[in-house]
């Protein structure tokens, strides 16, 4: 498996759960329930609305800090008590499925309403855990459901393109990147994505086109330089590959990378 840092935020981390599943390779994502999930309706407790807040504040603080084990923590207080929103479930969700809990996640979305504002954020975020999970034909299921509800949101255009190339549907995910760019030329992550696509599908000249600007950029996130990396190995080029990944990962992660890559083209022939 390409290595990756124990990061947070999405975007953070290194390539797509997408490439391992599309390249047949088992993923090392821990998928284990860890129980961090609280029942909707179980032991609510009454807390004051200033106390809210101010928890509130911490588990989103802790969550932006990296510390999602703390955040959970805090969240978990927040959900049970009684004046308990669909946003804050939401957002209690989607800091388990950062944590590699996506079972839990899916616990906490499901309790969501279908009439609930929340409900496109709940279901993209089932679409998110069901691909951590392995399970590419459910998270479409779940991100069509969400089309449903807003058919040109870009958060579900990207992550129906997720989907469908996890299932090697690699034409229609590349047409959802490529309506997203189309209203928003410079959105990241369908940038991102559609050039991952591109290269699972041998066009590495259009890929490195679409990604190298943002591996660039200074405000490049490690998951590009990551795939960056990623499209450079895959190519062939094993000395830009090391030079991107070098950037985020010591060298002994960077052999790794370069070794995994090259069994990966060793597959392809």
């Amino acid at each position: 498996m390409f290595v990756k840092k124990a990061q947070g935020r999405r975007g953070a981390k290194s390539w797509p759960v997408v490439v391992a599943m599309t390249l047949l390779l088992g993923g090392c994502a821990d998928t284990n329930s860890s129980n961090l999930a609280a029942p909707a309706n179980e032991g609510r407790a009454s807390v004051s609305s200033d106390d809210h807040g101010s928890l509130l504040r911490m588990a989103r603080a802790m969550r932006q800090a990296g510390d999602l084990i703390s955040s959970i923590q805090i969240y978990r207080t927040v959900v049970a008590t009684k004046s308990v929103t669909p946003e804050i479930l939401v957002e209690y969700g989607d800091v388990l499925l950062e944590s590699g809990s996506p079972d839990d996640a899916i616990d906490i979305y499901s309790q969501i309403d279908g009439k609930s504002p929340a409900r496109l954020s709940a279901l993209l975020g089932m679409t998110r855990a069901y691909i951590n999970l392995g399970e590419p034909t459910k998270a479409l299921d779940f991100v069509d459901k969400a089309q449903l509800l807003a058919p040109q949101d870009a958060r579900v255009l990207v992550d129906r393109g997720v989907a469908l190339d996890a299932l090697k549907r690699h034409a229609e995910a590349q047409q959802s990147y490529r309506a997203v760019l189309a209203a928003a030329p410079r959105h990241v992550s369908a940038r991102n994505d559609l050039a991952l696509s591109l290269a699972l599908t041998g066009q590495y000249d259009e890929a490195l086109a679409i990604i190298a600007p943002l591996g660039r950029s200074a405000s490049a996130t490690p998951r590009v330089r990551e795939n960056m990396a990623l499209i450079y190995g895959l190519m062939g080029d094993t000395d830009h590959a090391a030079i991107v990944s070098r950037v985020d990962l010591d060298e002994k992660d960077t052999q790794a990378n370069l070794a995994f890559l090259a069994a990966v083209r060793g597959t392809k022939r």
